[in-house]
């Protein structure tokens, strides 16, 4: 910069905390402050330009243009037979001397770069990097293998047994009067017995979920969920003990093609069950109601008292007023019916990957050699050592 005219050099960077965590800069930020300084005592600028990944140095008659290595990813290379850059040793073409404000024009056609970087932002940046450093280059990369290999993955089936359905019944229907036993006590009846067989009739379907012509249809029930569940578990998934449930990436794609096949019945089930909760929850009320209707005849609630004539109600109003009393909790359990299947995945840590327990496990699963082959390889390919 002591050398040569101020108005023959450009510098444009993209000043952004994300570009030393990619690691195409230094992630303390300390080279900016060094570039900063010394572009100032020579009154130059350092320039801005977002998303600039381009590498292009231009001095004299040389230019080279290259791709910056982001460390995040692999490590620089300086093997002559992996070439990162093209060099062209004659005199720059016009049209990126103009762009780069090097050219006859000056500043006129510049392209990148337009703004300097002012102090504030520097300082924002290092703040930034503060709060979020990047993580360890060498630490990033042996992660990113493993993530490629490994998922943690979380696999739930909701709501979907009938056995735990149940309707709330307000405490006045059986003569209870204390305004806090009755704000504190729970009386809830449910639908279906454990014992009770809950399985439904649905339609065969081929592997991609599509109903299956002319074939007898499948029964399928909540311990054909259980069944169903266990067999995509032990397929595809590894218990890790404390760790949870371990799955490989190549399986990812055929395991969700399962879980959405499972989705598909689930929804069947779920359509065919509502004709067998109506049913059910009118057999409930007839029960109850059987049950209660001489309690309510002789004491009724207090809120009872307004909707009939005379001084008890008749059966006909006690059947009618039960019926209204509950209707709202048998609407709600018909509707609060809804099976769902969660899963999500998880990467890989890299304590976990160096975790004694964790390794063995993975040994266990896919043999001693195949793993302690993929922690040897993990760090991405060493430099080769050329001769001299």
């Amino acid at each position: 910069m002591g050398h040569i005219p101020t108005d023959s050099v450009h510098i444009v960077l993209d000043v952004d905390a994300e570009v030393c965590r990619l690691g195409y800069g230094d992630k303390d930020f300390k080279g900016m402050g060094i570039l900063q300084a010394a572009a100032q005592s020579h009154g130059l600028t350092v320039n801005n330009h977002p998303g600039i990944r381009i590498g292009l140095l231009i001095a004299d008659d040389l230019t080279l243009v290259y791709s910056p290595t982001p460390e995040l990813i692999e490590t620089e290379s300086r093997q002559p037979d992996k070439p990162n850059a093209i060099c062209l040793r004659s005199a720059v073409p016009p049209q990126l001397a103009s762009a780069c404000a090097i050219g006859a024009d000056g500043f006129l056609n510049l392209e990148v770069g337009h703004e300097p970087v002012e102090q504030k932002k520097i300082e924002a940046v290092k703040r930034e990097l503060a709060e979020r450093p990047p993580k360890p280059f060498n630490v990033a990369r042996i992660e990113r293998v493993f993530n490629s290999m490994l998922h943690f993955v979380e696999l739930r089936i909701e709501d979907y047994k009938l056995t735990s359905r149940s309707i709330s019944l307000n405490a006045k229907l059986f003569g209870v009067k204390d305004a806090e036993i009755i704000r504190r006590l729970s009386n809830r009846y449910h639908l279906f017995a454990e014992s009770d067989a809950l399985d439904v009739e649905i339609p065969a379907l081929d592997g991609d979920g599509n109903p299956l012509p002319d074939t007898p249809k499948q029964t399928f029930g909540s311990r054909s969920i259980d069944e169903e569940r266990k067999r995509i578990k032990d397929r595809f998934i590894m218990e890790a003990g404390d760790f949870g449930l371990v799955i490989l990436r190549k399986d990812v794609a055929d395991f969700e093609k399962e879980l959405k096949l499972l989705e598909i019945k689930i929804a069947a089930y779920k359509e065919a069950v509502q004709g067998i909760i109506k049913q059910r929850t009118d057999e409930i009320v007839s029960e109850l109601l059987a049950a209660l209707k001489e309690t309510l005849r002789v004491n009724p609630p207090e809120h009872w008292r307004s909707h009939f004539l005379g001084d008890e109600p008749s059966d006909a109003d006690v059947k009618r007023l039960f019926e209204s009393e509950i209707r709202s909790e048998v609407k709600r359990v018909k509707t609060d019916f809804d099976p769902r299947v969660f899963h999500a995945f998880k990467d890989v840590t890299y304590q976990t990957f160096h975790d004694k327990g964790f390794r063995q496990l993975l040994e266990n699963r896919f043999g001693t050699d195949a793993i302690a082959r993929l922690f040897s390889e993990h760090d991405v390919a060493p430099e080769k050592k050329t001769k001299p």
